[in-house]
């Protein structure tokens, strides 16, 4: 793990470098297998994250080095000697946001700092449309708009753990109202006894906590920023999709093919069918109608630790699927009033009701894109609903 400490991030403005001319030069592109790629692998990248951190005198002196070197161990070198070469010239890449990784405290949530930059928010209707989702949805992500994140920011590399949660209740006493929704079938029913620290689903200390409502994620936030004297929130919703896009202007980070989700998204799959019994009724979602589950396995059927979800480009874990995740915006039913700075809409038509982003362990796969928007009451408290931070 990286040591505790602050570090300081990119002062430039940069555009996204598209994620797919990152992952053509990183010596391990290949796409993960459905058994997900787990943190602190070693391999090529590992190597190249070494050489690229290293003495600038070497690393100048190995790339006139690096065209008189043959086989495998020549061809790693140019393909670090690539991504060096677009990190310097695109200020961005997976390896430079990975190098970033930082904490304040030992109990504090890992962050990535991410560079200022533009982005075009939101999706054309035929997106969503083309991967089935209802209509009423679909316009949500409308119309689609160009935003310029003025200030870099850290972000969580992973979603907020039942662990970190725990130690936030420890340490102030605040005690979430019990009981959390769950679903039965085609209803979500409410159980008295489950809670942040018994959901009643597959969760340990490294799982994200969830049976969390917008207050919860609120207070968590501001006890961090008096623990740390830095300054926690919720992201914007459009951080949260300037982060999750990564760069890209598909309908996921890894391209437009909805075959490969399992691959990158814990979401509702074959595993949850399994265990649950959607092959036997149909989901909570009338809206879907006979959906019953992705046709993949993605390994996990609830939850799954936040280290074994898979990162995006930009180094930050599990931002589509596993929990659906709370962020600061009122909600608003459409792009229309969206500022063009990404600052969080704290006015709204109610802001009794907070957008949620990334979807969870029950969704499917036209949901859990970077686009798609949800509203939820801001007092609900679901065994898919988590968050994750923001330090500015």
């Amino acid at each position: 793990m990286p040591s505790a400490g602050r570090a300081v991030g990119s002062a430039g403005a940069v555009a996204l470098a598209p994620a797919a001319a990152v992952a053509a030069a990183a010596p391990s592109a290949a796409a993960p297998s459905n058994h997900w790629r787990r943190e602190g692998s070693s391999g090529p990248n590992s190597a190249c994250k070494v050489w690229i951190k290293g003495s600038p005198r070497l690393r100048f002196r190995s790339i006139l080095a690096v065209n008189r070197q043959g086989g495998k161990q020549g061809m790693t070198m140019r393909r670090c000697v690539a991504i060096f070469l677009m990190v310097m010239f695109s200020g961005w890449s997976a390896i430079a946001a990975g190098a970033a990784a930082m904490r304040d405290c030992a109990q504090c949530p890992e962050l990535v700092r991410i560079p200022a930059g533009t982005f075009l928010m939101g999706a054309d209707i035929e997106e969503p449309r083309r991967l089935g989702l209802p209509e009423f949805w679909a316009k949500r992500e409308q119309p689609k708009h160009r935003v310029r994140i003025a200030r870099g920011f850290s972000i969580g590399k992973y979603e907020v753990t039942r662990g970190e949660f725990a130690v936030f209740v420890s340490e102030t006493g605040y005690a979430p109202a019990p009981g959390c929704w769950h679903f039965v079938g085609t209803e979500w029913l409410f159980d008295g006894e489950r809670s942040w620290a018994d959901p009643k689903i597959d969760q340990s200390d490294d799982h994200p906590v969830t049976c969390i409502n917008w207050h919860d994620a609120v207070a968590y936030v501001e006890w961090l920023s008096r623990k740390t004297k830095a300054h926690y929130r919720l992201p914007s919703e459009a951080e949260w999709e300037y982060v999750a896009r990564a760069g890209t202007q598909t309908a996921y980070w890894w391209g437009d093919d909805v075959a490969d989700v399992c691959r990158y998204v814990n979401l509702g799959d074959l595993d949850a069918q399994d265990k649950f019994g959607w092959d036997r009724t149909h989901i909570k979602y009338d809206a879907l109608g006979d959906w019953k589950g992705q046709p993949c396995h993605d390994g996990y059927p609830t939850l799954a630790p936040v280290h074994a979800t898979v990162a995006n480009p930009l180094g930050v874990f599990g931002l589509l699927g596993n929990a659906n995740e709370w962020v600061a915006d009122c909600w608003n039913d459409d792009y229309r009033t969206a500022p063009a700075d990404g600052a969080a809409r704290l006015v709204g038509a109610d802001c009794g009701l907070r957008a949620m982003r990334g979807q969870g362990w029950t969704a499917n796969a036209s949901s859990t894109r970077p686009a798609f928007r949800l509203k939820m009451n801001a007092t609900d408290r679901r065994f898919t609903f988590g968050f994750r931070v923001v330090r500015e």
